[in-house]
Order: C-alpha cells, then structure tokens, then sequence
C-alpha cells in the first residue's frame, strides 16, 4: 500500500550540498546534507517555507552525511524561513567532557549544523501552519547551530 502524503507529494531521499530552497511539495523527504570537498562556499541557507505555506503537518528531516559539515569555520548549514522566532526546538547536544545536554529555545529564528557537525547528526522540523517544532540530535559539542 503506497504511504499517504499532504499535498499529493512522495517522500524520497534529495542531497543538499549548496544553498537550497525547500517548497511544501518536499513533505517527508530525508534530506542528506554536505559540503562539497574542497569548495569554498563559506556558509549556505536551506530556505523553508513559512509556517503558513508549508502546510499544517509538513515535515521532513535534515541529516549530516559526511565524516563533518565542513572543515573551516564559518561553514555552517542554516535552516531558516525568513522569519523571526518562529521556531520552537529542543536538541540533544553531546557535551566537551562526556556529558550529554538537553538544549530548549521556544522562539529561535533559525537552526543548523555547525561546521563540527558529524555523520549522523540531524534536524527534524514539523509545523502545525503557526510554529516550526525543530528536533535535533549532535554527537559534537555545538554541532547544532540555534540564533534567535
């Protein structure tokens, strides 16, 4: 049985090595995000839809697939709308000595992976059509980026 999307869309794998613009017809696709060896791009956007535009339920995950996002600070991966604080997200982070941290921000503006940011790292946002609920986990102290 096919699985059901919002909008008629169907999820899928996309890759993302440079600044993108993500539209509600990307509902429940598993992004892998990078940075293309050796360019030097410096930090690049993913543009969301706004709340509004993408859809109550629209939803779809961001995951780091290389060994770090990149290897020079200041290239980071940004996820943002264009809008200010209209991101609620929690995110584990993995603390400098061992530790693990729970990290809450009820009205961020924008989140992202760090240029220290790991394989297996991820962002996960839903809305509700008013508020993005972000989700994220880092195996890296800072591998999640949050600005309000």
């Amino acid at each position: 049985m096919a699985r059901p999307y919002l909008g008629g869309s169907s999820a899928g794998v996309g890759s993302i090595t440079s600044a993108t613009t993500i539209t509600s017809s990307d509902h429940g696709k598993v992004f892998m995000v990078s940075y293309p060896a050796g360019s030097d791009l410096g930090s690049y956007q993913i543009t969301i839809p706004t709340p509004a535009n993408a859809g109550i339920g629209f939803s779809c995950k961001f995951i780091v697939s290389s060994a770090t996002i990149a290897d020079e600070a200041g290239e980071d991966v940004v996820i943002n709308d264009g809008t200010d604080d209209s991101m609620v997200i929690h995110y584990i982070d993995a603390g400098d000595t061992g530790t693990v941290s729970v990290v809450d921000d009820a009205a961020a503006d924008t989140v992202g992976f760090d240029h220290t940011a790991v394989k297996g790292d991820w962002i996960e946002i839903f809305t509700d059509g008013t508020t993005w609920y972000c989700n994220a986990q880092s195996g890296v102290d800072g591998g999640i980026l949050v600005a309000t």
